[in-house]
């Protein structure tokens, strides 16, 4: 099959149109969550514990997110400036990838900017390179899989297998969900004609290299009787929302903004229809069966498989630029369509809005939904900004329970939390105000472990009193805790100083199921 390689030099406009997306796309996704209302949200604040702490794996994600950030803080620090930095240039990279891989595909300039455009309009996008996650890496990744599964067809060259083995091995090391993509994978190869790689030995021979990639977080897991798959059990149990079916799809629709959807199906459409894609049936059918399978999970997470849109933005931005070659009126409506929805949910994606202006918004555009359960997992703005309040404020209202302590007190003390959002808030936002050790039994916490020395006094936020009479001989409320855009499972939260300990201090704050407070992390 003829198609443009990216072996020809780029045009001039071309370098401009890349260069001019890649700049704007690095800023767009990084400047509006520093200069706005918001700060770090929950799952930035464990990713920093869990980089203070390096290790093969976690209870709830692999090791590649934590290590990348422990290399972040140690050239540039723990300020918000520096954490969200590399979110913003995968961003930049996701979208220059994704117009280049248009560009391998036969698109000319507009075929490009619609791709590059498509992601970064992209509600979830937007979240996903606006904070620093798992799911920072994910798009570039899979995206890297799925070009290297196109060159394979197109250059017929089998021995590419093993660097898609690499790459997906690093995917394992970042997030445990690309699995779904290697059963999509799967799946797709028997039910059309590039089944014939299955026969042959460089496929399997890059499922090995894969696996070699990350075999250290599999000994890990192995190590510590595989805490992942419990926490993924217990979060499908306890935390994940059930969805209907058609909910599953059209949150998909939403959170990729309806801006998109003209884009993606026509990228959708070219893999599975069109006479020039035959070689690559796969690709589209890779995206049919996660669609379904997200379907049939019920699953009210609509994250689970975003990052392969940029491949279906690439093929539909060069469908759409040659199907609309001689109808100048539809390219205008399809960027004019692009541009309106996305500024319509760009506050969805983007923190420009203060909380009590986003809470208005969101209230008119009825575009609130609750992505899990449990009657504390609601605010009156999205969860995904509600997570990023209070956090400033929890630290002040510690630390004067702190200063009631006595100087020996203080000197034998600790904090116990009842997750990983307050114990990390605690550590890198209270880390000036000289507060005594945190711990929390949540997710890795709990492995990390209660106090390694005995104890005088403490400070506990949340729990119950008559769990710590059990457990101490003086509990005394010191204040309440207030937050007011928080998830209301935060608001109100008692602050106890108890004294004199009598009982296991492990069970200090144990959440009620391992994972059900998490945000996104691990999913």
């Amino acid at each position: 099959m003829d198609i443009t390689t990216t072996s020809q030099a780029l045009a001039s406009s071309e370098k401009r149109l890349l260069t001019l997306f890649a700049l704007f796309a690095g800023a767009f996704f990084y400047l509006p969550g520093l200069l706005g209302s918001y700060g770090f949200f929950i799952d930035e604040l464990y990713y920093a514990a869990c980089a203070a702490h390096p290790a093969l794996g976690y209870v709830d994600h692999p090791p590649l997110a934590p290590w990348l950030l422990a290399v972040v803080r140690a050239l540039l620090g723990d300020s918000l400036w520096a954490i969200r930095l590399l979110p913003a240039l995968m961003g930049a990279l996701s979208v220059t990838m994704t117009m280049l891989l248009a560009r391998r595909l036969g698109a000319g300039p507009f075929g490009q900017a619609l791709a590059g455009g498509a992601l970064i309009a992209g509600s979830i996008m937007q979240l996903m390179f606006g904070t620093f996650s798992m799911n920072t890496f994910s798009p570039l990744i899979w995206l890297g899989c799925c070009w290297i599964l196109l060159e394979i067809e197109a250059r017929n060259e089998p021995r590419l297998w093993l660097a898609f083995g690499a790459l997906a091995g690093i995917g394992l090391l970042n997030k445990h969900t690309i699995v779904l993509l290697a059963f999509a994978l799967g799946l797709a190869l028997v039910l059309t004609p590039a089944r014939r790689h299955l026969a042959g030995k460089w496929l399997w021979a890059g499922a090995g290299l894969a696996l070699l990639i990350a075999s250290p977080n599999l000994i890990w897991q192995m190590a510590h009787d595989w805490p992942s798959i419990e926490f993924y059990r217990n979060a499908n149990l306890y935390k994940n929302l059930e969805t209907p079916p058609h909910m599953v799809a059209m949150f998909q629709v939403l959170t990729m903004n309806l801006g998109t959807l003209p884009i993606w199906l026509a990228g959708l459409y070219f893999f599975l229809r069109a006479r020039q894609a035959k070689p690559w049936r796969h690709l589209g059918v890779i995206f049919v069966v996660l669609f379904l399978l997200l379907m049939a999970s019920r699953s009210s997470r609509p994250d689970r498989i975003t990052a392969i849109y940029p491949l279906l933005f690439a093929a539909g931005g060069m469908w759409l630029e040659r199907i609309t070659r001689k109808r100048n009126w539809a390219r205008w409506a399809l960027a004019l369509f692009l541009i309106i929805n996305g500024l319509v949910f760009l506050p969805i994606g983007t923190p420009i809005l203060p909380p009590d202006a986003l809470a208005t918004y969101v209230a008119k555009l009825g575009v609130v939904p609750k992505i899990e359960s449990g009657e504390g997992k609601t605010s009156a703005i999205p969860q995904w900004y509600a997570d990023r309040t209070g956090w400033e404020e929890l630290v002040v209202d510690v630390k004067e329970a702190v200063a009631s302590l006595s100087p020996s007190e203080r000197a034998k003390a600790a904090i116990f939390a009842p997750s990983y959002g307050q114990a990390g808030a605690l550590q890198l936002l209270g880390k000036e105000a000289d507060l005594p050790p945190v711990h929390s039994a949540h997710n890795t916490y709990f492995l990390w472990g209660p106090p390694a020395e005995p104890i005088t006094a403490a400070v506990v936020i949340g729990d119950r009193k008559d769990h710590l009479d059990a457990l101490f001989e003086e509990v005394t409320l010191f204040s309440t805790h207030h937050c007011t855009y928080c998830m209301r499972w935060r608001d109100e939260m008692p602050i106890w100083v108890v004294r004199r300990p009598i009982g296991d201090l492990a069970s200090v704050s144990i959440p009620t199921k391992l994972g059900t407070q998490s945000s996104e992390t691990g999913q």
